[in-house]
């Protein structure tokens, strides 16, 4: 009987969708119809969204093409620094915010948006905190995840193992032979790997002796020093050898529960919450059969039946970032605002700093009264239009809206204006009351930030009546569902 995973501390058991799941079909490749709608999806959880003519585009090659696309990039990159300007990174003070606004422009502009998603998933998975790491080992950090994060995950959790910031975090830098420290040996049992519950407090005890050795020299870098190492026996999962650091997680990733382990969070992260045992089983064969590849994996995944299925269609709640970035994608801006680490923070994932060593508990956890009201500001400081000085100051425009460019494709008429924000921005994902309900608002005679005197929808006030029903649009619940 195959190892149960404990699922007693995930917070998205009981959310898990309705309807029926076909385990035998549930991984198989979808061969149903793909078009923009599909398109948004597979942009929505392998990447963080597009602009509005891009799930169009990516529809144009059909699935396997647009699953490739995602995987498989073809062109060039656009250009980014390898870390951040080394004046800020090492200054007291700009260095947080620093390395945030690295990782975030690289998010916004890259055109290896799984890549750069994957980087995310393992930074929640691996949670370590800018609170206790400096901000140079972090982006190294990230730098790994980037490098390593689609590739085999032992050859990931051995680097983690020996990566500096990882060091830090969880104090591996103290693990020698005559003073063992079990924080890494734990929590790579209990969160990285295996699951509470699957594994005694002696293998803990054993794997802590092979990670000892590795500390950090005085500038910070990874070193092995052969003195610190417990080189003896030790009997980890009742096998017995002078295991080191490589070998315990040899031993870790041939657990069948690792599979499932690993399977599940995959799973959560890019299909549904709390998936049924059937389907996690069948990840983890996929997993185990592909050598334990991330990106074979997780292209099975995004190419079956189930990723497409009306189940798993707008079923997770977008996490902060994919929320924030994917609303810049889709405005086609260029840069990051700089203040958005402190709005995504108010929403409830400041990036470099988890809550905790568990990360986010994500899924349904997203959203709450509080960090909603994150959401719906960040959105209206995006689109607004400030009102006019006191002192004759005129009205100043967000950039990232265009209400001329909309009226110049669809004139101005309400209920066309209306058709268009919803198709473009969520797939015409509402029902024909709320498609009513932003037309009412286009047309409604009242006053505006820009327009005092009551009026119906026209000439004098089509640019802030457009920003409103731009906004009211982005902040629709199907707009928070990823």
């Amino acid at each position: 009987m195959p190892s149960k995973i404990d699922t007693s501390t995930d917070p998205q058991v009981g959310f898990r969708p309705p309807g029926a799941l076909d385990a035998a079909t549930a991984l198989l490749p979808y061969a149903g119809r793909f078009g923009p709608r599909h398109a948004a999806h597979l942009l929505r959880r392998a990447g963080f969204g597009g602009a509005a003519d891009e799930p169009a585009r990516l529809a144009s090659l059909g699935m396997n093409g647009a699953v490739d696309a995602m995987l498989h990039p073809p062109g060039l990159d656009a250009e980014f620094t390898d870390f951040p300007d080394s004046d800020v990174l090492f200054t007291q003070g700009k260095n947080r915010a620093a390395a945030q606004m690295w990782w975030l422009d690289r998010m916004l502009r890259t055109n290896r948006q799984l890549r750069e998603k994957m980087t995310l998933f393992w930074h929640g998975h691996f949670a370590t905190s800018i609170n206790k790491v400096p901000a140079a080992q972090m982006v190294a950090q990230i730098d790994l995840f980037r490098t390593l994060g689609m590739g085999r995950f032992p050859a990931l959790l051995s680097a983690v193992t020996t990566d500096p910031a990882m060091l830090i975090w969880l104090d591996n830098r103290y693990n020698a032979k005559a003073h063992p420290n079990e924080n890494y040996a734990r929590e790579v049992m209990e969160l990285f790997a295996l699951g509470l519950g699957n594994y005694t407090e002696d293998d803990i005890k054993e794997a802590a002796r092979a990670f000892t050795g590795w500390t950090l020299d005085r500038g910070l870098q990874a070193q092995f020093v052969a003195a610190r190492h417990d080189d003896g026996p030790k009997t980890v999962f009742g096998k017995t050898g002078n295991y080191n650091a490589d070998d315990v997680i040899a031993l870790i990733v041939a657990q069948p529960v690792h599979q499932r382990f690993l399977a599940r969070k995959l799973l959560e992260f890019f299909v549904y919450s709390d998936p049924e045992p059937e389907l996690i089983e069948s990840a983890a064969q996929v997993y185990a059969l592909s050598g334990f590849d991330i990106a074979k994996t997780v292209g099975t995944i995004l190419r079956s039946n189930v990723f497409y299925s009306t189940r798993a269609y707008r079923a997770l709640p977008k996490s902060p970032v994919e929320f924030a970035i994917g609303t810049l994608r889709y405005f086609g801006t260029a840069t990051v605002p700089p203040n958005l680490p402190y709005q995504l923070a108010r929403m409830g994932q400041e990036p470099l700093n988890p809550p905790s060593v568990k990360g986010w508990d994500g899924g349904p956890t997203w959203i709450n009264t509080s960090t909603l009201l994150a959401r719906f500001n960040f959105v209206n400081a995006l689109v607004a239009q400030t009102a006019p000085g006191k002192n004759g100051q005129p009205a100043v425009s967000a950039p990232y809206v265009n209400p001329d460019a909309l009226v110049g494709r669809v004139g101005m008429d309400a209920a066309k204006v209306a058709a268009a924000l919803v198709g473009e921005a969520v797939q015409d994902d509402v029902t024909s009351d709320v498609r009513a309900t932003l037309t009412g608002y286009l047309n409604s005679a009242t006053p505006t930030a820009a327009t005092q005197n009551p009026m119906p929808f026209g000439p004098e006030n089509y640019q802030d009546k457009i920003r409103g029903a731009l906004a009211l649009t982005l902040n629709l619940p199907v707009n928070q569902l990823a």
